[in-house]
Parts: C-alpha cells; structure tokens; sequence
C-alpha cells in the first residue's frame, strides 16, 4: 500500500470544496461519495488516485456538458489553482512564484505538486530565457487537467502570452513546451 499513488485532502479541498461546492448538485454529490469521496464528511488525509480521476472525469462531464472531458478537466486544473490561492500554503508559495519568476517557478513544479500528491515527478529542460520543457510522469487519465494548473499558475506569476503544447509520450507521461512572452524568468 506504501506505493500506492494518492491525492492529498488539501487538493480535494482546494478544488471542491474552495471553489465548486456552489456549482455541485446534491446528485453530483451523492455520485462523488459513491466514488469514494464524501465532501460531507471530514475530508480523508489522501484518496487513491483512481477515486480522484473518476471523481474528476464525473466533475467534468456534469459541470462542463458541452465539452469534451479533458476540456473540463483543464477548467478545473485552472480552478484547482484558484482554491489553492486561497490556502495558506497556496498563498505563500504563489506569492513565492510571483517574486522568484516564472523559470525558477517551475524548477520547483515537482515540489509544488507534491504539497497535493505523492507521486508526481518533473524534469525543467531550459530551452532559453522564456521557453522551457517539463516532464511529467502524468497519468493519461488526467488529460487537460495539468494544462489548466499550468495556464492559471503561470498567469498568477505574471507571465504574458503563455502558451503550452503537450506531447504524451506513454499512458504515464508527458512533456509540456511551455513559451511566454515576457524576460521575467
């Protein structure tokens, strides 16, 4: 069990309870707890990773009807960023972000992440003073999610015209070309 891929109770409640508790129906709710996570109850220290990309697919196909699921799961990455904001921890490290730029921002995307799993892991390739490449060992599951963290971290840094490009390499992992338009790196 050591190695099983958990999310944290902070990322469950960074996104669901921070930011779509008005938008969730009692029957989202109830489907949500069958899945295994009861937003009713006190929240779990972690859920398994299974429990949140059900949880998420679900989330996004009722929130976000008229589009695809990974379009909707790339809206809640962006909202996932927005309830972290509002946490203590959250605050602080984007307040961090903001001050140190967007490269060394992303440098410690692997520490960022882990502060809401326990399994994710990056590599920074520098391609130049505004333009990077980060691995990802994401799930295949979780497409469009991590697109949305990335587009709405890297707007509350600062950067102007960001752009991302994801190119899965196996059901476990990615890389995104990352490019913004402004020298604060």
């Amino acid at each position: 069990m050591r190695d099983e891929r958990v999310i944290f109770s902070s990322s469950v409640d960074s996104l669901y309870r921070k930011v779509l508790a008005p938008s969730l129906t009692p029957e989202l709710v109830d489907r949500l707890r069958a899945r295994g996570m009861n937003l009713h109850a006190p929240l779990l220290a972690a859920y398994p990773l299974a429990v949140w990309v059900d949880c998420l697919a679900d989330t996004a196909r009722t929130l976000h009807p008229d589009q695809p699921v990974e379009q909707g799961r790339r809206r809640m990455g962006r909202r996932m960023v927005e309830g972290y904001a509002q946490t203590l921890v959250g605050g602080a490290v984007l307040t961090l972000a903001r001050v140190v730029g967007p490269m060394r921002s992303l440098e410690r995307m692997q520490h960022n992440f882990r502060s809401g799993n326990n399994y994710t892991e990056t590599r920074l390739t520098v391609l130049g003073p505004t333009q990077a490449d980060l691995w990802f060992n994401e799930p295949e599951a979780l497409e469009g999610f991590v697109d949305g963290v990335l587009e709405e971290g890297m707007l509350r840094v600062g950067v102007q015209g960001f752009t991302l490009h994801r190119t899965r390499h196996s059901p476990d992992s990615a890389t995104y070309h990352l490019e913004w338009a402004d020298r604060s790196s």
